[in-house]
């Protein structure tokens, strides 16, 4: 008896050491991105970047076509409309047909997309970076738009979307697409000369940030509740 308590307790120190180091390691990557997104995020940096960036935004200017315009604005354009109608639909989809698993899935999907839009809000009157084709007027930006350049708000969207689909459903057939469309949404706002490369990076980052807070604060709650019920069981039969 006493040699299975030992063994028991050494089971549990194990699994509660390879749980800390899994934490451990999941905050070191979450610090790094937290990191380089304050680090992008400091003024005198992001207009240090707009060199380097504008020379390239020009590059992609000097090889713009018919084709390659029709395109990347019609996959720009599409972006608002898919990034709130693909969760609130699938929200909808869960309700009408009661299935809980697609219910819980649209609200977190509906939650990611609305902490990233605050997000990105704020992030952007905080930096207060002007447009690429502000800053250079010889640069020629596609598309007509006056709120702040820093992060990419179509970016940050694309990427909440892609992840917290990947997350809920993480098929490489489901994660492949999901990931090529929202790299597109970013290529695309360079292409059009209305982000810098930085912009993009920035809500790449923001938005699967907040697509992974908004799930994590759904499992938070449903083990909360899990535990509860626990308890009032074990309650009722006592």
């Amino acid at each position: 008896r006493g040699k299975n308590q030992i063994d028991s307790r050494h089971t549990r120190s194990t699994v509660s050491l390879k749980r800390l180091r899994s934490w451990i390691s999941g905050q070191r990557k979450r610090t790094l991105c937290f990191m380089i997104l304050a680090t992008m995020m400091s003024p005198s940096l992001v207009q240090a970047q707009a060199r380097w960036e504008m020379d390239w935004l020009h590059r992609l200017a000097d090889h713009r076509t018919a084709g390659k315009n029709a395109f990347f604005q019609t996959i720009s354009d599409v972006n608002v409309p898919l990034t709130l109608g693909v969760p609130i639909g699938w929200l909808a989809y869960g309700l009408l047909d009661k299935n809980a698993s697609a219910t819980r899935e649209g609200i977190t999907w509906t939650a990611a997309q609305l902490v990233n839009g605050a997000l990105t809000l704020s992030m952007k009157a905080a930096v207060n970076r002007p447009r690429p084709a502000v800053s250079d007027p010889t640069l020629i930006a596609l598309e007509d738009v006056r709120i702040h350049s820093f992060p990419s708000g179509h970016t940050s969207s694309a990427f909440t979307l892609a992840t917290s689909i990947s997350i809920d459903h993480p098929q490489w057939y489901v994660v492949a697409p999901a990931f090529l469309y929202a790299t597109l949404i970013g290529y695309s706002r360079c292409y059009l000369g209305v982000h810098y490369p930085s912009d993009v990076i920035a809500g790449a980052i923001l938005g699967s940030g907040s697509a992974w807070l908004s799930d994590r604060a759904d499992r938070w709650i449903r083990e909360g509740s899990a535990r509860k019920q626990k308890k009032q069981s074990l309650a009722f039969i006592y």
